[in-house]
């Protein structure tokens, strides 16, 4: 099953002015998975013309009704693999730190399973989270970390008027790939 990772897509209109690129990207994924920081809730509704959409908010998201769009952290189940979506890896507390550039994470000498059983309620074998707009996916602890980075506003390591990244995780009787994808320019 592939699974599409999106973040920081910051869209101000009307949530449809997402670049058709994301979109072709995330073709053939059987959910869309989104870190926050979306802005307004059309772009969920345009995502979905991929695949059902499920959301964690960022810090100036709405909010809505029902199960699409969780508040701050939640475990989505597939194929045996529980994800821990959140928006900031440092918020809600445990946090574990992002580097200075914000293209990778500082973590605990000891102790990461714990600190994430407690920040998600309960374990994990994904994390997927947004915020600093740099991609990241790497594996700690016999967990998967990825941030898919942003499609809209790519972060330092990106030209600058260039689009940016998503993920792709791919399920198939446990993890069988996480990988970023930079989206083609025009």
């Amino acid at each position: 099953m592939k699974i599409g990772l999106i973040s920081d897509t910051h869209s101000a209109g009307s949530g449809w002015d997402l670049p058709r690129e994301t979109l072709r990207a995330l073709a053939g994924c059987k959910l869309l998975l989104h870190c926050g920081d979306l802005e307004c809730l059309g772009v969920l509704d345009c995502l979905e013309q991929v695949a059902p959409v499920l959301a964690v908010r960022g810090y100036e998201d709405p909010r809505e009704p029902g199960e699409r769009l969780a508040d701050v952290t939640r475990i989505v189940e597939v194929a045996g693999v529980r994800i821990g979506m959140v928006h900031d890896i440092q918020w809600p507390p445990p946090s574990i730190a992002t580097t200075p550039d914000g293209a990778g994470l500082v973590y605990p000498m000891a102790g990461l399973t714990e600190l994430l059983t407690r920040k998600f309620g309960g374990d994990v074998d994904v994390v997927a989270f947004g915020d600093t707009h740099e991609e990241l996916v790497e594996w700690r602890d016999g967990v998967l970390f990825v941030n898919p980075g942003s499609p809209t506003y790519p972060g330092r390591r990106h030209a600058p008027g260039t689009l940016g990244t998503v993920a792709l995780l791919e399920l198939d009787d446990g993890i069988k790939d996480a990988r970023i994808v930079q989206l083609p320019a025009g």
